[in-house]
């Protein structure tokens, strides 16, 4: 009897956890540029995609489209051959340097140029990585009624992250903002972000994480592992964001 009995057990517990929805994460990591003093990226570029290869987890890393603008051979490498393996996708993350001196975003200006911030990073992409950056995010910026309009004129972009809300124009798929990563911007922060996971666990059934790699010293460095660590015990599916895309379409659901 024993013996019907444990395998019984076994299947309804396992029944029990193919009902419980998968939840699905996408990394959003910002601000790639090229490295300086002579290296082609920074070692904490370096060090987190090294990280997730690894640890076969996807994401998605922002390029801000100054970066390409003058040759860099190796710089190009490193970026096409991460895309090229299929863990990391690259998107849009804007064109401009911006400085502190820069009192307004790029996404906070007119439509012109915003078009043309837009246009210039995709085209550089398209020509210099012979990549399709088909998300995007704003650099260091707001976002006004504008945004929507210049974002309806970029074909290849199909993903946004978190703007612009209620869009009009943009048919695409805008990923509203449901938690963070970093407490506040630019530091990771474990307990943090553990506690505000726990309080709206029922509601995430899928998110992105917003960070900003070149910012972390070793100690975001090690609250940023102990959040990705915490996240496998979940069980959560990590996906780049053409992957979301191609998932919500094949199932047909509403974003909200």
């Amino acid at each position: 009897m024993n013996r019907l009995f444990i395998p019984f057990i076994l299947f309804i517990s396992l029944a029990a956890c193919s009902n419980q929805p998968e939840k699905i994460v996408i990394l959003k990591l910002d601000d790639v540029v090229a490295g300086t003093d002579g290296r082609f990226i920074s070692e904490r570029w370096q060090r987190v995609s090294d990280y997730l290869e690894e640890k076969n987890i996807k994401a998605s890393f922002g390029i801000i489209g100054f970066s390409l603008e003058e040759d860099n051979p190796g710089y190009f490498k490193w970026i096409t051959d991460r895309a090229g393996r299929g863990m990391i996708e690259f998107w849009n993350h804007g064109f401009w340097q911006r400085t502190q001196n820069d009192s307004v975003g790029e996404f906070e200006r007119s439509y012109e140029e915003q078009l043309q911030a837009l246009q210039r990073t995709d085209s550089l992409a398209k020509a210099k990585l012979k990549l399709n950056l088909t998300a995007w995010g704003p650099h260091w910026s707001g976002t006004n009624e504008a945004t929507d309009r210049a974002l309806s004129q970029m074909p290849r972009i199909q993903v946004t992250f978190g703007v612009p809300q209620n869009p009009v124009y943009f048919k695409g798929v805008v990923i509203p903002r449901k938690i963070d990563l970093e407490y506040p911007t630019h530091n990771p922060d474990f307990e943090a972000f553990k506690t505000a996971y726990l309080s709206k666990r029922d509601e995430l059934d899928y998110f992105y994480l917003q960070g900003h790699p070149m910012s972390w010293d070793e100690t975001r460095w090690n609250n940023f592992i102990q959040i990705i660590e915490f996240l496998e015990s979940e069980g959560v599916r990590f996906l780049t964001p053409s992957e979301f895309l191609r998932r919500i379409q094949e199932e047909g659901k509403n974003i909200k």
